[in-house]
């Protein structure tokens, strides 16, 4: 009999927009392919179109448990005023997202689940679910952590270091450090990440990187020398900081100095949705605004560069990962490798001030250096993010639950 595992995620990853989105939905068909006989039980927003969900639990052949917010409810007065009055007794619950689920109609439903049916693992997307994982442990089942960013990383970068947003960071760090604690193995990101989660002593811990990236691999990239060079960067949505920042780093400062130092030699194109009004005033000249792009393959076919500043953000961040596995010459920031082994001059370009861009940028003018990136990268890419290698990694995990308790404590 096939093992059953339960997958405990947030909003059910349709529609998958973002890597996020993209991530976790390869991650349910990659655990049924792998043979696993899987149920989700998901978080779904009064918004979402049921109908898909329904579609995709049909033909995946995966059950979806749904189970509505409960921000989202109509109450009372009086009970309005306990749902957020309950949260101040108990700083854990501080961390709204983790708060979601300490509520009991969740509860009651996440345990009917796990009676009914009796999985052999709980796989909890998101460290924030953590107010589930004591049902697991008093059942004695497994507990599995995908952890898509170091939550107080990710939200003080996003929002700023303050005084008020290092203390609203601080029951977020407990959600991570009660997850190490509770988790049989955990799955980090990024390497960077997983060397966090290790220093706050997690002994069964891996990198799993994003599942999304096996299907835009392949072994080899046609590299053009025509002119003008096509340059893209690929935001989802400007609501996101880092995204917004990045944008107004490239439309002010990057793209202008290029013109002046390489007039007409290159296009810029920035695809993406919700550009502040103000940047998109600067949107002119070399520099193009795409949007949404309907056919994602072509557009990418046709590109030349990758221009992915990385300012800030946690995780692992598609827009840069998405092109060095499609063996597109990129330039990005150091950070925004999270310790994953791409080597500048080598499988990428890397830069960190305007200067540093454009040099990068006139560089790969030369065909030559963009096809040594190009082999390099994808090379790497192909070692790093193959579905047989994040096979392996999923396996290894399970095996070292399931089959032998004593090596999982890599």
């Amino acid at each position: 009999m096939p093992k059953k595992i339960l997958l405990v995620t947030p909003r059910f990853p349709l529609p998958d927009a973002g890597a996020c989105e993209q991530d976790r939905l390869e991650g349910m068909k990659q655990l049924k392919r792998l043979g696993f006989d899987v149920r989700v039980f998901a978080k779904a927003f009064q918004f979402q179109d049921r109908g898909s969900i329904a579609r995709f639990s049909r033909d995946s052949g995966i059950p979806v448990e749904l189970v509505g917010y409960e921000r989202e409810k109509k109450r009372s007065w009086s009970g309005g005023a306990y749902f957020y009055l309950r949260r101040l007794f108990w700083p854990p619950y501080w961390d709204g997202a983790a708060y979601e689920y300490s509520h009991p109609e969740t509860r009651s439903r996440f345990v009917r689940v796990l009676r009914e049916w009796r999985p052999d693992a709980v796989w909890f997307d998101y460290t924030y679910l953590w107010p589930l994982y004591s049902v697991v442990r008093k059942m004695r089942i497994p507990v599995v952590t995908r952890s898509l960013n170091f939550e107080p990383v990710h939200f003080l970068q996003e929002d700023g270091r303050t005084f008020v947003n290092v203390i609203k960071s601080l029951p977020k760090f407990l959600s991570e450090w009660l997850t190490v604690r509770k988790s049989d193995w955990l799955f980090a990101i990024t390497p960077r990440e997983e060397a966090i989660y290790r220093r706050m002593g997690a002994r069964r811990a891996s990198t799993l990187p994003l599942r999304s990236l096996p299907k835009y691999l392949s072994e080899n990239r046609t590299i053009h020398d025509e002119r003008p060079l096509h340059v893209f960067f690929a935001g989802s949505t400007y609501t996101v900081s880092h995204n917004r920042e990045a944008l107004e780093f490239i439309v002010r400062k990057i793209a202008p100095e290029l013109e002046r130092h390489a007039p007409g030699a290159f296009i810029f194109h920035i695809t993406g949705n919700k550009v502040p009004s103000d940047t998109a005033h600067d949107i002119r000249g070399p520099v193009r605004h795409d949007g949404f792009v309907e056919d994602w393959e072509s557009f990418t076919d046709r590109m030349d560069i990758a221009l992915v500043p990385s300012l800030f953000g946690a995780g692992m961040q598609q827009k840069i990962f998405e092109p060095l596995s499609r063996g597109i010459p990129t330039v990005t920031s150091s950070r925004g490798l999270a310790d994953y082994p791409f080597r500048g001059d080598e499988s990428v370009l890397l830069a960190e001030t305007p200067d540093e861009f454009v040099g990068c940028l006139l560089r790969l003018r030369d065909i030559g250096l963009r096809e040594k990136l190009s082999k390099n990268a994808l090379l790497l890419s192909n070692q790093l993010f193959s579905r047989m290698k994040l096979d392996a990694i999923i396996g290894a995990g399970f095996d070292g639950i399931f089959t032998h308790p004593e090596r999982a404590r890599i």
